[in-house]
């Protein structure tokens, strides 16, 4: 063992292009596939750190309407307590999250420090038994009885330092935008990355107007009412079977929903999505950010792939550097070494290359997570701690021995079985044809590979390109967007918008009650629209509140009619607007003067605006109703008038954008000091509906990146002794004239020959994987050949590039001096 382990060293330490190659690309495998590792983990266990897990589950709805399905995450508030008292025996308890606000966000602030205020995205009003349902780490305060009360409160471990440093925070109080102030009673430690109901406050949701009516007939407006942002989860008991639910809900449908729901024309039923899945398998409406499955089968796959390069580079070198290592492979048959014997010093050799190669992985990955942005490409995700995790690195040993088993396997075999007198004799024993097929068979794979990643990776910014610069219907460009909360702020919008308008640099005002970047979670309404025998027949209907000039600000094109004006009364409060795609779908030839009725709410059809995308670019133009905004602020109940929520959209001229944004802060900080000056720009919101595909976009270029590399080190290392076994022939043709860039190109042929088979195979893989892909778009760039091309030449330039790079030392010396030392 001692004789081996001096031989292995005095290996290394002689050859230290192999070492140095091996060694680094095989740690850039396995970093990368680190990285993506912890990233997937995460991905695939979320919601897990909640003690019984896994008899959680979260109520999904359906909605049928004369055959169109609407399905959300969503419930009524009613739901959860009506199922439970139902169910006692199936259902163990329930929480339900109640968003405090249309988008959920909260502005906090001291009561004693007023000027002092963050604005909070996460908060919810919930059920006091929170935490006996999802059990959290508790900092300090008693859990069962943190939320009895209303007005208590639960914050999170950083809201807690951030509002009180290190005072206990227990017993203080916090103000929120709508003027209540609330008890701190209980302090939970951060919720993982890894969480899908994301929240930093809890609100007690022991308050009157959230409480179960008693009245039976109450209760069932409740159920089958106007809905909140409501998420319910269910604590089922242990012994619970999922196919029992169908039954369970169907009875209570029958029971308490079905004659209202029928007398409107509409079917519903539920289901349960277990907690541990809603992030990776719901597909509903009003859902939190889910992840994408086919996202995470990419990442392993390109951790995988990656990997599989770096063992293909130990492969190749191992066997072309075969002559090498033949007279001591010899020696050491002749002296009574079996077999068996020098195959297990060949893949002990393989399995040191790649222990110490993941010690090189941790580092780098260490440093590539502190100081390079790979974190923010997985949302912050990835994180590697050794200490608090001994079992991961019982997995990168498992790792380091797989991988050194995997590609230590044929070289030691093929070392081992030479004949001693051959290798003796100075025979060539590494070119016979087979070793040379399969190390050229190795290089298509690599470039295979490789090829496809930058045409993945190159089709992918296409279609990003095109999901930017596409028009949409209307303009995107210099456009703010400024959100308005509380009634009080609402009811100013007439001296807000003439404040905004006296700056020159904002050329128009208006207001929304949704924006474009907020489309994919627009309203789906209830409405009565009449059809073309003069019945009124019932939709369910994307609704679009607007107020004055929307259409002017936004840039909409009316085809037929007119806008929406408040000039005239009509328009105020019954006069509508609809999509061509509303009038296609309706079959009217003369949609002018058409009835409407939304939320109780009749008018007519004045005018048809041009279909435009207030939706992402991954759904079709749906039919839509664009209603006058009411800011009338009178006939909303004092407890709501806090959580009322409008949206200016301001055109800006395109001068001084600073200095507009300033002066709106300003106008803004007048008419509403209580809350920030929250703000986006329309065009930025709209890129980032895409953030998902954009971010898997840069994550297949920088992977891409790698394999090349990667694949690139192993070919640079193939083409050193290649160069060196050929090292006569080329000093005989260059002593017959040949020049060093033909003999460079004698060398690098047969490679390029190889790239250019392994790019046609990559366009094969590409193509039907980036199409796979772009079946998430409804509007697709669709797919150019001239990127396979320019794929194939970037791995032809580079592979070229590296075989010429070794060979032209060799290529350019003296023929003399070169057969001189053969």
């Amino acid at each position: 063992m001692r004789n081996y382990l001096v031989v292995l060293a005095r290996n290394f330490t002689r050859e230290k292009l192999y070492t140095s190659i091996n060694i680094l690309g095989l740690a850039l495998g396995l970093a990368s596939c680190l990285i993506l590792g912890l990233y997937l983990r995460s991905e695939l266990t979320y919601d897990r750190h909640y003690e019984g897990h896994e008899h959680i589950y979260r109520i999904e709805n359906e909605y049928n309407n004369a055959g169109k399905v609407e399905t959300f995450a969503i419930a009524s508030d009613a739901l959860g307590p009506m199922l439970a008292a139902e169910y006692p025996n199936v259902i163990r308890n329930y929480v339900r999250f109640r968003n405090n606000a249309n988008n959920g966000g909260v502005a906090i602030r001291r009561p004693e420090q007023p000027d002092v205020v963050y604005f909070w995205e996460h908060s919810y009003f919930v059920d006091p038994h929170v935490f006996e349902v999802l059990p959290h780490r508790i900092i300090a305060g008693d859990p069962a009885t943190a939320l009895r009360d209303g007005g208590a409160l639960a914050i999170s471990q950083t809201v807690a330092k951030k509002y009180f440093g290190d005072e206990d925070p227990i017993g203080r109080q916090l103000a929120t935008d709508s003027g209540n102030v609330n008890t701190v009673r209980l302090v939970f430690a951060d919720l993982p990355a890894n969480t899908h109901m994301k929240y930093d406050f809890l609100f007690s949701n022991n308050l009157p107007f959230l409480q179960l009516a008693d009245n039976p007939t109450q209760r069932r407006q409740q159920l089958t009412g106007p809905q909140a942002i409501t998420y319910t989860f269910l604590q089922m008991h242990p012994d619970f079977r999922m196919e029992e639910w169908a039954g369970l809900s169907q009875a209570f449908y029958e029971k308490y929903m079905a004659d209202t729901m029928r007398a409107l024309n509409m079917e519903w039923r539920s289901w349960l999505q277990p907690m541990r899945d809603v992030h990776l398998y719901s597909d509903v409406g009003y859902d939190q950010p889910t992840g994408n499955r086919a996202y995470l089968f990419g990442c392993a796959a390109v951790a995988l792939i990656i990997l599989a390069i770096a063992a293909i580079n130990y492969m190749n070198l191992a066997t072309a550097r075969a002559t090498r290592r033949a007279r001591s492979v010899a020696f050491r048959k002749i002296l009574g070494a079996s077999r068996a014997s020098l195959a297990l010093q060949f893949m002990g050799e393989a399995l040191l290359f790649s222990l110490v190669a993941v010690a090189l992985a941790v580092i780098l990955v260490e440093l590539a997570l502190r100081f390079t942005p790979i974190n923010s490409l997985m949302d912050g995700k990835v994180s590697l701690d050794l200490l608090q995790e001994p079992q991961l690195a019982l997995w990168l040993v498992a790792a380091a021995v797989g991988v050194g088993l995997v590609s230590g396997l044929y070289p030691a075999f093929y070392l081992s079985s030479w004949a001693p007198l051959t290798a003796l004799a100075g025979r060539q024993v590494t070119a016979g044809k087979g070793s040379l097929r399969l190390r050229e068979a190795l290089v298509l794979v690599q470039f295979t590979i490789s090829a496809a990643a930058i045409a993945c990776t190159l089709l992918m910014m296409a279609q990003m390109h095109y999901v930017a610069s596409r028009p949409l219907g209307f303009e995107k460009e210099n456009r703010l967007m400024v959100s308005l909360r509380g009634a009080a702020t609402i009811e100013k919008i007439p001296s807000i918008r003439n404040a905004l308008l006296a700056d020159s640099r904002i050329q128009g005002v208006a207001v929304a009650g949704n924006t474009p970047d907020r489309g994919d979670r627009s309203p789906i309404t209830l409405v009565q629209v009449e059809n073309n025998e003069g019945a009124m027949e019932q939709q369910i209907l994307n609704v679009l509140p607007m107020g004055e000039d929307y259409e002017k600000v936004m840039g909409l094109t009316i085809l037929q009619g007119r806008g929406l004006t408040s000039r005239l009364l009509t328009d105020v409060g019954s006069n509508m607007l609809v999509n061509e795609a509303l009038v296609k779908a309706m079959g009217w030839s003369d949609p002018i003067g058409r009835r409407l009725s939304v939320g109780g709410q009749s008018g007519r059809v004045v005018g048809v605006v041009q279909d435009f995308n207030f939706k992402s670019l991954k759904h079709q133009i749906e039919p839509l109703v664009m209603i006058r905004l009411d800011n009338d602020m009178s006939r909303v109940q004092e407890m709501n008038r806090p959580f009322q929520q409008r949206f200016l959209i301001l055109a800006l001229s395109g001068e001084d954008i600073p200095g507009a944004l300033a002066h709106a802060g300003k106008v803004m900080a007048e008419a509403d000091p209580r809350h920030p000056f929250e703000y986006s720009f329309l065009d930025e919101a709209l890129d980032a509906q895409y953030a998902t595909e954009a971010q898997l976009t840069r994550l297949i270029g920088l992977f891409a990146a790698l394999s090349i590399v990667i694949a690139c080190m192993g070919l640079f290392g193939l083409a050193a002794f290649t160069t060196e076994q050929r090292t006569r022939e080329i000093g005989t043709r260059k002593v017959l004239g040949a020049t060093s860039w033909q003999i460079v190109g004698l060398l690098a042929r047969r490679i390029l020959g190889l790239v250019v088979v392994a790019s046609v195979l990559a366009a094969v893989g590409s193509y039907f994987a980036v199409d796979e892909w772009l079946a998430g778009f409804a509007y697709r760039a669709g797919i150019n050949p001239l990127i396979f091309v320019l794929a194939a030449a970037v791995a032809a330039a580079v592979a070229f590039a590296t075989v010429a790079a070794q060979s032209w030392r060799t290529a350019s010396a003296d023929p003399v001096h070169t057969l001189r030392h053969v």
